[in-house]
């Protein structure tokens, strides 16, 4: 926004030069203006693609570690032959919970971070809109 608003501050005075020049202004700052908006974009998209990455890294991780448990009481409950139900000891059940709960939760985060710069970007580019209506009702 604030660059937006300096365009406008620092454009020269519709009275004293001519349409060309103003015209001129402003199609320079848009195009700095696009290549920072597609700069930060950018950088935003790869770190969101990294964490991303990270979490499906993370699950495949925790689902591997889930069914070995659960295949590790599986096997000992044959073993013993016993009637009991086989399930995981009650401690890694606890752990895996807590686990699974703190991916959820990252999840939910990188969820945040990208409603969060996707709201950011409309309304830049809302502000972009109104400020260049008004700029382009000043020059025509």
């Amino acid at each position: 926004k604030a660059m937006l608003y300096m365009a406008v501050e620092e454009a020269p005075s519709v009275d004293s030069v001519e349409d060309g020049v103003l015209k001129r202004h402003f199609a320079n700052f848009y195009e700095n203006f696009f290549h920072y908006c597609d700069k930060e974009l950018k950088k935003i998209n790869t770190f969101y693609s990294e964490k991303l990455a990270e979490a499906t890294r993370k699950f495949a991780t925790l689902n591997a570690e889930l069914k070995t448990c659960i295949d590790e009481s599986e096997r000992s409950a044959k073993k013993s032959k016993s009637l009991k139900k086989s399930g995981l000891p009650h401690r890694k059940a606890a752990e895996l919970k807590l686990a699974f709960s703190e991916f959820y939760l990252s999840l939910i985060l990188l969820q945040n971070y990208q409603n969060l710069n996707h709201t950011g970007f409309r309304k830049i580019l809302k502000k972009h809109d109104k400020v260049g209506v008004f700029v382009c009702g000043g020059v025509m």
